[in-house]
């Protein structure tokens, strides 16, 4: 059987049609893997060099050709039509994200700031509005079109944003440390370039 179906694939186009299905169904008999997949709404039957492979496993494959009638001795069993395949992989299983709970509250709110996920969760009520907020400087970059920029973090979290960035035309403190930022809240502000944020705090000053 072996060298009947090498003869076969020999014989066959070199320009391959890769397909992209769900493995259903598996056996391995006889040095082969048959694999029962859907692709779309089409269900079928591949054979290919054992492997192992598991139900519900995505799997890319080269077709290599279609048999008619197709009877494997092995399995003692005809496949009224069957597609020969080589080059298969399994296609990686793309985790789930999973999101952070908010968190509220900060170790470092003082009287008269508020916190980062009070701002992202109630960013309409800040707009063009002036706030002060403390927390740990995490990231400075200076004279970037012709402002510094810094990144704070206090801790708290609102659906995922716990980074906020300030902007300056001011000296700015060092990473680590801990300050005031006190500036105007700007919404969807678009620099170009790829420097878009849904919420920034501009005409920024800093003290400790």
């Amino acid at each position: 059987m072996k060298s009947l179906l090498a003869l076969f694939l020999l014989s066959l186009s070199v320009f391959a049609t890769t397909h992209d299905a769900k493995v259903l169904e598996s056996l391995n008999s006889g040095g082969y893997t048959y694999i029962k997949v859907k692709e779309a709404e089409k269900r079928y039957w591949i054979a290919m060099t054992e492997r192992k492979v598991k139900v519900g496993e995505q799997i890319k494959y080269n077709e290599q050709g279609w048999m008619q009638n197709f009877h494997s001795k092995t399995l003692n069993r005809t496949f009224d039509k069957i597609l020969f395949a080589s080059d298969a992989s399994v296609a990686p299983v793309k985790q789930k994200k999973v999101q952070k709970s908010d968190v509220m509250d900060s170790k470092y709110l003082q009287a008269g700031t508020i916190t980062i996920s009070e701002l992202f969760a109630h960013r309409e009520k800040y707009a063009g509005k002036s706030v002060r907020i403390r927390g740990v400087v995490t990231k400075s970059s200076m004279q970037i079109m012709k402002h510094n920029w810094v990144h704070l973090q206090d801790g708290s979290r609102f659906r995922g944003a716990d980074d906020l960035v300030f902007t300056t035309v001011s000296a700015t403190p060092k990473v680590g440390d801990v300050v005031v930022a006190e500036g105007q809240v700007t919404l969807d502000k678009d620099f170009g370039y790829g420097y878009f944020y849904s919420v920034i705090v501009e005409k920024t000053s800093f003290s400790k």
